[in-house]
């Protein structure tokens, strides 16, 4: 709205650069931190852990990966 009045005007790299500059853009692009490395920490008794693998299911008669 206010570059259609003629108020102000800012290029894109100016809006990264002052957004960057606040921290602002991180707060919706944040990486996950990879486990890798770290192992697996072993289960202490039967059935506290499963884990499933699906290759392909049949829904209405269309499969999905």
């Amino acid at each position: 709205m206010m570059l259609d009045e003629n108020i102000v005007a800012l290029s894109p790299s100016a809006v990264y650069r002052i957004l960057k500059r606040a921290g602002l853009l991180n707060k919706w692009n944040q990486t996950k931190k990879s486990s890798k490395g770290k192992g697996f920490e072993q289960q202490q008794a039967p059935h506290e852990h499963w884990h499933v693998d699906i290759k392909y299911v049949n829904f209405k008669g269309t499969f999905l990966f």
